[in-house]
């Protein structure tokens, strides 16, 4: 989506998935994506798998999908992540073996 790059509408909600180098910041990336929700008084859908995969989904079930606000939220969330991506964000790493 133009306004929201990183972001791709999946059934009525707007979605985000990235891959964290581990279990550890996966969790700072859930705080950060908390703070901008409680900011903006929104309550997105949130998920860690695989130790270090991070899903976002933000949707408003009141609205059967998503308003302006949960634009303005995914917007910011995407410049709170991205301005740290070069820490926090790496490529997915084969695991040692």
């Amino acid at each position: 989506m133009a306004s929201t790059p990183g972001w791709q509408l999946r059934e009525g909600a707007l979605v985000r998935e990235l891959r964290m180098r581990d279990f550890d910041e996966a969790m700072r990336v859930l705080e950060r994506v908390a703070s901008c929700a409680i900011d903006y008084g929104r309550r997105p859908d949130m998920c860690i798998s695989e130790f270090n995969h991070v899903r976002l989904s933000i949707s408003n079930e009141h609205h059967a999908g998503f308003t302006a606000a949960e634009l303005r939220l995914a917007a910011k969330v995407s410049a709170t992540l991205d301005g740290e991506r070069s820490e926090l964000i790496q490529p997915a790493q084969p695991p040692i073996t």
